[in-house]
């Protein structure tokens, strides 16, 4: 009888993985993983990814709770030194939301007084300097996150037998190819020496963040190919049944996509605009992972008839050729009832963390209370 094992994937969704933590302490109250350990397998991207590092090195959920509460932005991005420094005093201002948390003065002001004289020639001009600016890799530069990171997390611990197994997803800028990072051999692969590059590779957002660099190959974030990475974890489970929990960020329903909320209200500004269109990337993410898991077991009883059929009438053509999946319990999975706001993705202020940490809370207690109903 193969043992069962159990699994989480964290979803990618920037300042909103204050999210994640709210579920954590509810699965460690519920017994579902113990606490400063984690579970068996853990899968992240982007901050998924981020979180799920910190769960393998051994940080327990008071120590992530007080990470996340001590973060600003400012702990997170700044502009990005590619920008052309005529560009970046209107770029300030455009983004100021975006740089400067509210501790540190944020979400607000006017525009600088060398700017209000600009005409719309002027701004159109310092446009063009921005994107004709040669190198040009980001909006934003992820230093900080990086000096951040580094101190949240423990490598050695990630990289020993006495971490859970981890993969991180990221994308292959060059081929468009799915890259899981992975501390233990699978798919044929050795064990990966886990380090801060891999995690900044799978949270290297698109033209905001700069691409990371690995052993002569570039990465963006993993959430352009898979937000939640499950083939990855069904394949590493191996013969073993898996208890697969899925913390997703957007709303799911996995009978009915139509039964989906709308959002609250419509985008108001550029970065809304964008972060509405990531949360829909996102979930067609997810949603096409899911219906590619119901194929797989569709695929597996329909396997399973043609070998009865073959056997009772003694016909061999009957029976389906090539290698066979196993069935798969379908994920859990935790999310949301409705839509976050959309600039909690960029938010990271401590009143918006402990708001995300009892939605998550919430969501997980009221999501494994009714599959234990079922």
């Amino acid at each position: 009888m193969p043992s069962l094992k159990k699994a989480l994937v964290l979803s990618g969704g920037g300042g909103r993985g204050a999210y994640h933590v709210g579920v954590l302490r509810y699965l460690v109250e519920s017994g579902w993983m113990e606490d400063g350990v984690g579970p068996e397998i853990i899968a992240g991207t982007s901050i998924g990814a981020i979180n799920a590092a910190a769960i393998a090195s051994g940080r327990t959920v008071a120590d992530m709770e007080a990470a996340w509460l001590r973060m600003h932005t400012e702990d997170v991005h700044r502009l990005s030194d590619d920008l052309p420094a005529l560009s970046k005093p209107f770029l300030r201002w455009i983004l100021r939301s975006v740089l400067t948390s509210e501790t540190h003065g944020g979400g607000g002001g006017d525009l600088p007084a060398e700017e209000r004289a600009l005409s719309m020639q002027g701004i159109g001009e310092r446009l063009r300097n921005l994107f004709q600016t040669r190198p040009f890799r980001s909006l934003l530069s992820t230093a900080p996150w990086r000096a951040t990171l580094s101190a949240w997390m423990d490598f050695e611990r990630i990289n020993s037998p006495a971490a859970p197994a981890l993969l991180l997803a990221a994308t292959e800028l060059r081929t468009g190819a799915l890259r899981i990072f992975c501390n233990r051999p699978h798919d044929g692969s050795p064990s990966e020496q886990l380090t801060i590059d891999h995690l900044m590779a799978s949270s290297s957002i698109p033209i905001v963040y700069p691409w990371t660099t690995i052993d002569t190959h570039y990465y963006w974030d993993g959430a352009v190919l898979a937000n939640t990475p499950l083939d990855p974890v069904i394949s590493l489970a191996g013969d073993s049944d898996c208890d697969i929990l899925v913390v997703m960020m957007t709303p799911w329903h996995a009978d009915s996509p139509a039964a989906l909320p709308a959002p609250s209200n419509m985008p108001q500004d550029l970065v809304q605009a964008l972060t509405l269109t990531l949360d829909w990337a996102l979930l067609a993410s997810y949603r096409a992972a899911f219906q590619a898991l119901e194929m797989r077991n569709r695929l597996a009883e329909a396997a399973t008839r043609l070998e009865l059929a073959a056997r009772m009438l003694t016909d061999d053509t009957l029976r389906m050729t090539g290698a066979i999946p196993r069935p798969i319990t379908l994920p859990t999975v935790i999310a949301p009832q409705q839509f976050m706001p959309l600039e909690w993705i960029i938010d990271y202020e401590e009143a918006n963390h402990r708001q995300l940490f009892e939605l998550g809370y919430a969501d997980a207690k009221r999501t494994l209370a009714g599959r234990e109903e079922r």
